[in-house]
């Protein structure tokens, strides 16, 4: 086939296959399962962010193209000074539209070679600031069919899971989480022994912020932040959100005893946010967390059962309306439960079914609109002797932040 002929056609495959998108609904609308629920101070999540891909043939560039990278795994919620962490149990995929398959029903092209050969996530304000997983992994894949009308996906890593750091926190502030790019080299392959070699250059396309995680004194900064074993199997997301679980820790005052306890917020997000519009958090629910310190302190005073009622959890919105809403209006009750020693106990928050949080507002003179965790309250009673025991937990510090959403 003469050269210019091919490369009109790939032009043209390239065009057409721009406008085929296919997002997945992340999930079902149901209260969050305690089995869950990640250790108190993880932050597991899913994210589908949106790239734009440089694509070439050679030293000739063809087409910017659209795709997604598809990350999961887990951070820690907060860090303390100089701390060192791990985004850890990571998987995820590169997707590329389907202007491959597009491009092979033109050429008779039935398998692909791909490897990415580089995807760097950054950690700001960290040391080091980004790490190359391709130096680290094996990421790519070989004779993957390639069907019309199909996009190609590169497992990552290619068996196992990575392990991305380990990072060294600053000394206060906040570190973000970030895509800083991806680069793939893709063989199209033909029967005929008929090879086409296409290479990708891939940036963010909306924002490449991930997570944001704070920095303070308060926490522990003696061992490394690391989370492994946890529960973590999200489906997709849609193509510009994340899924995900954080859960924070909190001190809360339990009858004038103050005790550790955490509460989980999940659902799907948002990761950007434009100018002139809004962010809601979907299909939301979360989890009240009794530590099992804390049940065998409760178990140490005589108290074998509890009971009691969420009335207010708040999120604090910097850059955003309302500023700190309460996304429990009306409150969720807490079922009796038999404490067990050694044991945690971990309630949804409702009982059954999910909330909505928002819409928010940005103001429109920030780069992003930050969602953290706020304050929480309620009652509780015990061995069910009908007395309300008043519960004030102030929001955590350094704060427990769900999204740092970049405006656009």
């Amino acid at each position: 086939m003469n050269p210019l002929t091919l490369l009109n056609r790939m032009r043209t495959a390239f065009a057409l296959a721009a406008v085929a998108a296919i997002t997945l609904t992340p999930t079902t609308a149901s209260a969050l399962d305690p089995a869950l629920v990640p250790s108190i101070g993880a932050d597991t999540g899913r994210f589908t962010l949106p790239i734009s891909c440089q694509i070439s043939v050679g030293t000739l560039k063809i087409i910017k193209i659209a795709g997604t990278v598809d990350i999961q795994g887990i951070a820690p919620v907060q860090l303390g000074p100089g701390q060192t962490f791990y985004l850890s149990q990571g998987s995820g995929a590169l997707t590329l539209p389907a202007w491959l398959s597009s491009l092979g029903g033109l050429v008779a092209i039935d398998k692909a070679d791909a490897v990415v050969s580089s995807l760097r996530i950054g950690a700001t304000r960290s040391t080091p600031a980004t790490v190359d997983l391709a130096k680290l992994y094996d990421l790519s894949v070989a004779d993957v069919p390639v069907t019309a009308g199909q996009a190609i996906t590169v497992g990552l890593p290619k068996t196992g899971d990575f392990r991305v750091g380990p990072y060294t926190a600053p000394a206060d502030g906040r570190i973000q989480f970030r895509f800083e790019g991806a680069a793939a080299d893709v063989t199209l392959k033909s029967k005929i022994g008929f090879k086409v070699k296409v290479h990708a250059e891939c940036a963010a396309s909306q924002g490449n912020a991930l997570l944001s995680v704070a920095v303070g004194n308060q926490v522990d900064a003696s061992k490394p932040a690391l989370y492994e074993g946890e529960p973590l199997s999200y489906p997709k997301a849609a193509a510009g959100n994340l899924v995900g679980i954080v859960h924070a820790p909190y001190k809360c005052d339990i009858g004038g005893q103050q005790y550790d306890v955490g509460v989980a917020v999940g659902g799907v997000i948002p990761l950007a946010v434009k100018r002139a519009g809004t962010l809601s958090i979907t299909q939301a629910s979360g989890a009240f967390t009794l530590p099992a310190s804390t049940v065998n302190r409760l178990l140490d005073a005589g108290i074998t059962s509890v009971q009691g009622k969420v009335n207010e959890l708040k999120l604090i919105v910097d850059h955003g309306t309302p500023a700190n809403p309460n996304v429990l209006p009306g409150g969720t009750d807490i079922p009796a439960t038999t404490l067990q020693r050694d044991k945690p106990v971990v309630v949804s928050l409702p009982v059954n079914g999910t909330v909505t949080a928002g819409p928010f507002k940005p103001d429109g003179t920030a780069e992003s609109m930050v969602i953290g965790m706020g304050s929480a309250a309620g009652t509780l009673q015990f061995n069910g002797n009908g007395q309300n025991v008043p519960v004030t937990c102030p929001k955590p510090e350094p704060d427990a932040l769900l999204v740092d959403a970049p405006l656009i």
